[in-house]
């Protein structure tokens, strides 16, 4: 049985859709037949010295993939999920006439050009 090293698993709002090994990019359906089936293992290394095993566990609507490394109940796995780079978009405010002066042309039926 081979063994497989996942780096990264990506991820969208329904769970994990892809694990990324450190030769391949590989479906999370195929990583589950293939931990059912026998034919591979797959394990993270959570520090240099601890492997830990990624698990196919079986639920009402199918199956998922769980690892932990620190004991808790909690599936550890989502904590790899490759994070996209953000960048921040700078806002201008919008110069806005006084609402005051906005009711009262509406009322007087005027319109005013814009200055600026």
């Amino acid at each position: 049985m081979s063994e497989h090293l996942i780096e990264y698993v990506a991820r969208d709002r329904t769970g994990i859709t892809a694990v990324v090994t450190t030769t391949s990019v590989i479906d999370v359906d195929t990583v589950i037949k293939h931990i059912h089936a026998g034919h591979a293992g797959y394990y993270v290394a959570a520090d240099s010295w601890k492997r830990t095993p990624v698990r196919s566990l079986s639920f009402l609507g199918g199956a998922y993939l769980f690892a932990n490394w620190d004991g808790s109940k909690r599936n550890m796995l989502h904590d790899l999920a490759f994070r996209a780079p953000t960048r921040s978009i700078e806002t201008k405010p919008v110069a806005r006439r006084p609402r005051f002066s906005r009711v009262l042309d509406a009322i007087l039926g005027r319109r005013r050009s814009h200055r600026r």
